[in-house]
Order: C-alpha cells, then sequence, then structure tokens
C-alpha cells in the first residue's frame, strides 16, 4: 500500500506567520503498531512540524502552533477517501487499513488454495474468509 497525507497548521507568532507542513507516511505509522485514538494523532505530528520551521518543542510558538487548526492535503490511497474537507479521519482510515491488509491475505490464501485470483468477484468468498480470520483472531 501507499498511504499518505500531508499536515499543515498556520499560526502566527511575535507578528510573523508560519506555516509547517509535513508529509506522513500512513503505513509506517500503521506497520509500527500506532493506533489512533480519538484526540491523539497530532502527538506524534507536532514535533514534525516544529522540527519543519526550527521551532524548539518547549517554546512558547510550539504551544501557539499546537492551538492552531491542522489542515490536511494531499492524500494518497486509502487516506483520499477519508478526508472531507481539510479534515481527516484518523479512526476510519485504521478501520479500512487493517480491512485492506487483512484483504491481502485472504487474497493470497484464496489463490493459493482456491485458484480464485479476485475476492472481489466473489463477494460471499471474501466475506466468509473475512470472517474466518477475525474469529480465529478472538480465539487468540
Amino acid at each position: 500500500m501507499n498511504n499518505s497525507i500531508t499536515v499543515s497548521i498556520t499560526f502566527s507568532f511575535k507578528g510573523e506567520t508560519f506555516s509547517p507542513s509535513v508529509k506522513i507516511d500512513l503505513d509506517a505509522m500503521m506497520a509500527r503498531g500506532y493506533n489512533f485514538v480519538a484526540g491523539s494523532e497530532l502527538v506524534t505530528i507536532y514535533p514534525r512540524l516544529a522540527a519543519d520551521i526550527d521551532i524548539d518543542i518547549y517554546s512558547y510558538a510550539y504551544e501557539i502552533m499546537q492551538a492552531g487548526e491542522p489542515v490536511y492535503l494531499e492524500p494518497s490511497g486509502l487516506a483520499k477517501k477519508h478526508l472531507i474537507e481539510s479534515k481527516f479521519d484518523y479512526q476510519a482510515f485504521c478501520d479500512d487499513w487493517f480491512y485492506h491488509k487483512n484483504l491481502l491475505s485472504i487474497q493470497k490464501i484464496a489463490k493459493s488454495h482456491l485458484g480464485v485470483t479476485d475476492l472481489e468477484q466473489q463477494p460471499d468468498l471474501r466475506d466468509a474468509l473475512m470472517e474466518a480470520l477475525e474469529a480465529g483472531k478472538k480465539i487468540r
């Protein structure tokens, strides 16, 4: 997958306007096991935004930046469908990302054991395999 999004915050400090932005590799975040909790998604992004404009994370400018409204731009992959009016729905993206990750796994199984190359053409089989995968996860 190739999922990314750019985050930008515009704020003013001491009469100067700043617009730091950073491109986030969402796949890398998910692979590291990052699980978005409502309202906490920017915690890991703020330091990167600060670095973009060389401000210290212990400065008053950093606090002002954190009060700014993040704007999300240039989504790629699954992120495209979770960006609505410059707002990004992290939780919906996470759910979708895991669904697609699981879909890739069951697609490989369907191809090797059943010769099915596209589960989208057989939604009943896709749904049954997904259900089996989820049931297996609950057993552990």
